[in-house]
């Protein structure tokens, strides 16, 4: 029953790998697989994209304006003027009503206008260059964060399935070791009770295995979550874990490091350059705007609803002018709008001031990081040698029948703790090498 548990879950972890036509991915291939298809990376790029339409929208204002027009009146009641009597022969000072027109009234015309002059149209179009810049820097730490994400991820599968090996190596041996123990026991030659500590230690290690093997599989989904891969279907990775970087102290020093290079500060001075923006298209504000009108027209009068009669005249309009606005008194509201963008640009430079400071100290702690994560990776590996040196030289005295079972139990309990902590401390160290790279903005498509 164990065995066929087992090797239930060996079928299902490796099913994946035993299809035909399941994607194979490399790291560099998983990465530029994220950058197109991560749900939220694609929609980074699609607010760079907004902002590029953004900025013509806003160039369109500058450029003519022409909309056709098409007015129909029917008057129920034709307005009345009042015209001087004495027109008529009346006493002078008299006034008589007169209606002037016809019921049924229909202007078609074309309007055009032209911006001429307007500060804050020139102004509002650096603006949405600035926005756009903004949202590419933006566009640009999440290309980073995705990086970073699918690395750590990809790199978690490997180690998942190299815990997943060694846990099999023992698996075997131990297995082996039980059955040459059944056999000696059914021949007198060990105890029961020795026979059944190793089944128990056996049984312990079968569940590691399948534990190992849920977390494996676990694994493959975050990994296909961050990639944007359909979750449903298989992959398989090509790669094999990377040899870390012998990094000695001197080495991960922050000497040429400028936190400028930090897509964040990019951010934060794009925003800037916005705010600057924003403060002088309040002020100009001020100056008057002037545009240019034209307008062309044709209008029908009749008696009755009969327009397109061709016996009956249509008559022209046709009018230029310019029009000037010039601003006296708004309430105070441009002069509070623009106290508040300096205000806004004093907190942009008090931003920039602790961002500086958060990521110094964001580059320290990942080189701190990285250094106590090699250093125990370092033990983690000696101690991992020691364990299996220790669990071979028990097995052969078991063997030669100078070691009791527990001893045996107690070495393989010692090396399976110890292959835990040496896969732990590797996972931790590949993240904070990341990190590290993340922190001085070295990361890229190519890490």
């Amino acid at each position: 029953m164990v065995a066929h548990v087992r090797y239930s879950l060996i079928f299902f972890i490796s099913l994946s790998f035993a299809q035909e036509g399941v994607q194979a991915f490399s790291r560099k291939a998983a990465i530029q697989y994220a950058l197109t298809h991560a749900p939220s990376l694609q929609n980074a790029y699609l607010d760079y994209q907004i902002a590029r339409q953004k900025i013509a929208e806003v160039r369109s204002a500058g450029l003519p304006q022409v909309n056709g027009t098409t007015s129909f009146r029917y008057f129920v009641e034709i307005p009345t003027s009042l015209v001087p009597g004495e027109f008529f022969g009346a006493p002078r000072g008299t006034f008589i009503p007169v209606r002037f027109g016809v019921p049924y009234n229909l202007e078609i015309g074309v309007t055009g206008t032209q911006l001429l002059f307007d500060g804050t149209y020139f102004v509002g179009l650096a603006a949405a260059k600035a926005v756009r810049e903004l949202t590419y820097r933006s566009y640009q730490r999440s290309r980073i964060e995705t990086i970073a994400a699918v690395s750590k991820a990809y790199l978690a599968v490997l180690i998942a399935q190299e815990r997943l090996r060694l846990l099999k190596e023992n698996l075997d041996q131990l297995q082996t070791t039980l059955r040459q123990t059944k056999g000696l026991y059914e021949t007198g030659f060990v105890e029961k009770l020795d026979y059944q500590r190793l089944e128990v230690a056996f049984n312990n290690l079968q569940t590691e295995y399948n534990k190992a093997a849920e977390l494996t599989a676990l694994a493959y989904l975050t990994l296909k979550l961050q990639m944007g891969y359909p979750l449903d279907q298989p992959i398989t990775l090509t790669d094999t874990l990377p040899e870390l970087p012998l990094l000695l102290p001197d080495s991960l020093s922050l000497r040429d490091f400028e936190p400028s290079q930090r897509l964040e500060y990019q951010i934060l001075l794009a925003q800037r350059r916005a705010l600057e923006l924003n403060l002088r298209r309040y002020q100009v504000a001020y100056l008057p705007s002037l545009v240019f009108i034209g307008n062309v027209a044709t209008q029908a009068q009749r008696r009755e609803l009969n327009f397109f009669d061709t016996r009956q005249r249509w008559f022209p309009i046709a009018f230029i002018g310019f029009q000037l606005q010039v601003p006296i008194f708004d309430g105070l509201r441009k002069s509070s709008q623009v106290s508040q963008a300096r205000l806004e640009l004093l907190k942009n430079q008090n931003d920039l001031f602790q961002l500086r400071q958060a990521l110094t100290l964001e580059a320290q702690n990942a080189r701190i990081q990285l250094l106590n994560a090699l250093q125990t990776l370092a033990i983690q590996k000696r101690n991992l040698e020691l364990a299996q040196a220790v669990l071979e030289a028990t097995r052969k005295k078991l063997e030669a029948g100078v070691a009791s079972t527990v001893e045996s139990i107690q070495a393989q309990s010692a090396y399976q703790q110890a292959q835990v902590s040496y896969t732990t401390a590797l996972l931790e160290a590949y993240s904070a090498y990341i990190d590290w790279q993340k922190a001085l903005g070295l990361l890229s498509e190519n890490e």
